[in-house]
């Protein structure tokens, strides 16, 4: 293998692993965070960013309404469904609405023989969006029967393309790219008609992968360095199962790039879809995509290595000196007094990388009865949880007492809060029924600043004061 393609092979596989969650498999599969009760209606929606201006992004959402699941009426001589399209937008810093708007969907076949009718009603709406988060919720319905209905709820970060770097829009994965004049179509842009694929599920029935995506700023690169991409699929493993680099012509400020990949012979699972952008032997950008393929005559042939992993193909390859120690110090509260002493003796960079791979590594394959199993992903995003919920005036959410009990053990099973007792400053009690037993953590306000720290904990292990009361009443 070359050294461009090993460089870029770990640039990928760095990329995997930040986003890599656990297996799904294909029965009933949507790509996005929060399904209401009513799943078994197929409706689906995918979306993609592209460069407006240096403020805003364009965003294309695509959606599809499986006709075959609508009721069909008869109009006029014809048959018709009617698909409902409800889009509310919402930005999270203000709390308003960027959109809240539904749209009808109709279409018609002249009989019920028409075969169009087993073939998903897709679509495409495309808005101008400010940066900023927001959260987005979908809802398809049946304008002919109110029992058929799904949300699909999901967040949206939209940072402006801007002219400082080569960066790379979101990738469409679609059914069909063709070249067109046709300016009206809704799936028409720079010359092609790219038709969505919004279940982002390829196989059996869908055995090609077409792909858009755009590239930006390539104008700022050598002229003497000529571009290439590579297009990488990873499986659930991690392992690549597809590798294709090709030459991109001539350095220019907006370029795009199509392609397809034939899919049969993958197995059913779930894949991640890789787009690099390389300069020589570097790699400059790259963007990925989740999505699955359902091919049940295809049995597996690649089987996963059990703990014989590299820290070179973890989620450690490529982090710096100073994410390394940040890992480690967040990770601290699981660490032994040894094994931070350890850590805190390495100075090389490489060092800290395999360090944290070991570490992790061993804490993930903990045989021991233990009541709690960490991985990084989880511990990591509780991490993150805690600094939304916990932090306080010039204080992470990880570093306070509440943070830190979240992250080592989780969410409690309750929580009896008691804000505002008289005599009695603020405190809390989370229980935790299925540790030991059952274990309950007390904390309090002492200072009256929203400070909630540790005052004792039926925990072994953990801080037992049997006099904690007496910190929190108050005499007047």
């Amino acid at each position: 293998m070359s050294d461009n393609n090993h460089n870029c092979l770990q640039f990928i596989k760095f990329l995997y692993w930040k986003t890599m969650k656990k297996l799904i498999f294909i029965f009933v599969i949507i790509p996005f965070l929060l399904i209401t009760a009513q799943s078994k209606f197929n409706f689906n929606v995918d979306y993609s960013r592209y460069k407006y201006n240096d403020s805003s992004s364009y965003v294309e959402f695509y959606y599809s309404f499986p006709q075959s699941q609508l009721a069909f009426v008869k109009k006029d001589n014809v048959f018709q469904v009617d698909g409902i399209l409800h889009i509310e937008i919402k930005n999270k810093g203000t709390k308003e609405d960027f959109i809240n708007k539904s749209w009808k969907i109709p279409n018609q076949f002249k009989d019920t023989s028409d075969v169009n009718m087993q073939k998903d009603l897709i679509g495409v709406v495309g808005f101008v969006i400010p940066s900023g988060n927001y959260s987005c919720k979908f809802v398809g319905s049946d304008l002919n029967n109110e029992k058929t209905k799904k949300e699909i709820a999901f967040p949206l970060v939209v940072k402006p393309f801007t002219r400082d770097s080569i960066v790379l829009s979101d990738v469409e994965l679609a059914s069909s790219i063709k070249k067109s004049d046709d300016n009206k179509s809704i799936f028409y842009k720079n010359t092609l008609e790219v038709l969505p694929h919004p279940i982002n599920i390829f196989g059996e029935s869908d055995p090609v992968i077409f792909y858009y995506q755009e590239i930006y700023n390539a104008d700022k690169i050598d002229e003497n360095a000529p571009l290439k991409i590579q297009t990488v699929i990873l499986n659930s493993q991690g392992k690549p199962v597809f590798s294709r680099v090709k030459n991109l012509p001539g350095n220019q400020t907006a370029m795009v790039d199509v392609g397809t990949i034939n899919v049969t012979k993958f197995s059913s699972g779930k894949y991640i879809f890789h787009l690099v952008l390389l300069n020589e032997a570097n790699s400059l950008a790259g963007i990925q995509k989740e999505f699955f393929i359902f091919n049940p005559q295809v049995k597996d042939t690649i089987v996963a290595s059990q703990g014989s992993g590299d820290v070179l193909s973890s989620q450690f390859a490529f982090i710096s000196n100073e994410e390394c120690d940040e890992y480690f110090k967040k990770s601290s509260y699981i660490a032994s007094k040894d094994e931070r002493d350890q850590f805190e003796r390495i100075h090389t960079l490489d060092g800290k990388r395999e360090y944290l791979y070991r570490f992790w590594n061993k804490i993930e394959n903990d045989t021991t009865e233990n009541d709690i199993h960490y991985n990084f992903t989880d511990y990591m995003n509780r991490v993150k949880i805690a600094n939304e919920k916990y932090k306080n005036i010039g204080m992470a959410g990880w570093k306070t007492d509440r943070g830190r009990v979240y992250i080592q053990y989780g969410e409690p099973s309750e929580i009896d809060r008691h804000p505002s007792e008289s005599n009695s400053r603020p405190y809390e009690i989370w229980k935790y029924n299925e540790i030991e037993s059952g274990v309950e953590f007390v904390f309090g306000d002492i200072t009256g600043f929203s400070n909630y720290i540790l005052l004792s904990s039926t925990k072994r292990g953990e801080l037992n004061d049997p006099n904690w009361k007496e910190r929190i009443t108050t005499m007047f």
